[in-house]
């Protein structure tokens, strides 16, 4: 939009597309928390890492995550109903991995987490935020999923674990 509220358009592309290596390399450069998504499936916890995250608005308080449209946790969230957005501490990074790729019914071996507005909480996440799915937007091989915030939850410290430039980094606590 411009100053005047008249939307604006792009002309024609005087160049190439980006090319697909150096996208990736320029969203390295955007600093994110690493997130857990979890939901249940037959009554057991299930999730995913994502770094696909944000609020959307505070009115009503509202999050939005994308997850691959073919994602096991998108099909269990889908039947669920509710989902939680957990940030990893610092401390517990090694998650992010467990979470990405080990066997979606071992993710929760060892892991410490209690049930808030029918999803899995983290007992360590520096904050989790509980949603009731609003929305689905599919676009391209991910779909946005957008959730009315139910409940959300901070812990008195912790350092949230951040990705930048391909390297994982501790983010200090206040």
């Amino acid at each position: 939009m411009s100053g005047d509220g008249a939307a604006v358009h792009p002309g024609p592309a005087l160049h190439e597309p980006v090319s697909r290596e150096d996208f990736k390399e320029a969203m390295t450069r955007f600093a994110t928390c690493v997130t857990v998504v979890t939901a249940t499936a037959s009554g057991a916890p299930v999730g995913c890492t994502v770094t696909a995250v944000f609020s959307l608005t505070d009115q009503p308080p509202t999050m939005a995550v994308s997850l691959r449209t073919e994602s096991r946790t998108l099909r269990d969230i889908r039947a669920a109903g509710t989902f939680a957005v957990n940030v990893l501490p610092w401390h517990r990074r090694q998650l992010a991995q467990r979470f990405a790729t080990a066997d979606p019914g071992l993710r929760f071996d060892g892991v410490g987490h209690v049930m808030r507005d029918g999803a899995p909480v983290l007992t360590d996440a520096v904050a989790a935020v509980v949603c009731r799915t609003a929305q689905e937007v599919p676009l391209l091989d991910h779909t946005l999923l957008v959730g009315t915030v139910l409940s959300a939850e901070t812990a008195a410290d912790g350092q949230p674990f951040v990705l930048y430039q391909r390297d994982a980094h501790p983010l200090g606590a206040p």
